[in-house]
């Protein structure tokens, strides 16, 4: 049996679309139970909505939650009777697979590093999702866990992106920086630093800069950016999409010309609403943590949080982030980042 920890408490919409997001998953897999943390208060609406599947449902008492607007270092000050603490516990604990949240993402952080630790010798977790392109889908990361990042830290996230996309199957996974330019002169400091240090690497597949136009060319397998960046990358693109989606939407139903042909229409935007709309994409991974943790947005509907905990139960079923970890320990995590470097440079200075 499969077990999922899901903190349903602290997102925009309220802990109801949660729950009719579990029923939904506990009809579709009969090999999953879920824990739920809760307030006494909120059990009962649970309770009624999951009715049909409580015995393979746990409610998990717990005295409050933290809140979107509070400072992530409130969940380390008052924790342990913390929704999004007790369910990080429950994997801890061996109770759970894994953890859903819906939570302040930088509560999950400084919780999920706490309860399960992260890899030796990377300074932070990040946030990571795959999303559609022209070709092959793109991990993208920093998607907000870290605002700010060093060169170095931006060197850790390729490192982990080539862990977690081999453990995948991918053999010599494909990574750029994003930034401003493609040039060698463009951006910032820290990442101009960090593109010359990828590029004497032996063990990075390292593309150089790709700009936020070419992002879905479909030619790279991920993205690195520091959380800044990459959230607001992130969320114009959902926003594009989703503005598209809805205008595509309007058009066809106010066109009178189509006539014949508008069932087909209808239908090639289903397809397309299949392939990139955001609710399908709204689970992210909290990447370098000892133990499978994905956050979805705070303003998760029922659709998005369905979506996101089919991405749980996909990457508990396919090891994945044991993989990741055995990976990024055995080949990365020997002394520090950039003793690690320094032994794994290329001599040839041409190169």
């Amino acid at each position: 049996m499969l077990t999922i920890a899901v903190d349903a408490m602290g997102g925009d919409l309220g802990p109801r679309v949660a729950f009719k997001a579990c029923k939904r998953l506990l009809k579709d897999q009969s090999d999953v139970q879920i824990l739920l943390p809760l307030e006494p208060s909120v059990q009962p609406l649970a309770a009624q909505i999951l009715k049909r599947y409580l015995s393979r449902v746990q409610f998990l008492n717990c005295d409050s939650h933290i809140k979107m607007s509070d400072h992530p270092k409130h969940a380390l000050r008052n924790s342990s009777g913390l929704s999004m603490h007790v369910a990080l516990q429950s994997v801890k604990d061996g109770l759970a697979d894994g953890v859903l949240s819906v939570g302040n993402t930088g509560a999950l952080l400084l919780l999920a590093r706490r309860i399960l630790g992260s890899l030796d010798n990377l300074s932070r977790p990040v946030l990571a999702t795959q999303l559609p392109t022209r070709g092959k889908p793109i991990l993208m990361m920093d998607l907000g866990a870290n605002l700010a990042m060093t060169s170095e830290q931006l060197q850790e996230l390729a490192l982990l992106a080539v862990a977690w996309l081999k453990a995948g199957g991918e053999e010599n996974p494909a990574v750029g920086l994003l930034n401003i330019g493609s040039e060698p002169s463009k951006g910032p400091d820290f990442i101009r630093e960090a593109g010359e240090a990828l590029t004497r690497r032996t063990d990075v597949n390292y593309c150089g800069f790709v700009e936020g136009d070419r992002m879905f060319d479909g030619v790279l397998d991920a993205v690195i950016c520091d959380g800044y960046s990459g959230n607001i990358a992130l969320k114009t693109t959902e926003g594009l999409i989703e503005w598209l989606l809805d205008l595509m939407t309007t058009e066809l139903g106010q066109s009178k010309s189509l006539g014949w042909s508008l069932p087909l229409w209808r239908a090639a935007l289903r397809r397309v609403d299949r392939k990139v709309s955001p609710a399908r994409y709204g689970g992210a991974i909290l990447m370098g943590i000892n133990g499978c943790v994905v956050k979805t947005h705070g303003k998760s509907d029922e659709r998005t949080f369905r979506y996101a905990l089919e991405y749980v139960s996909e990457q508990i079923r396919s090891g994945r982030t044991k993989k990741l970890n055995d990976f990024y320990q055995k080949t990365y995590a020997v002394g520090s980042l950039s003793a690690s470097i320094n032994v794994q440079l290329v001599t040839n200075p041409s190169q």
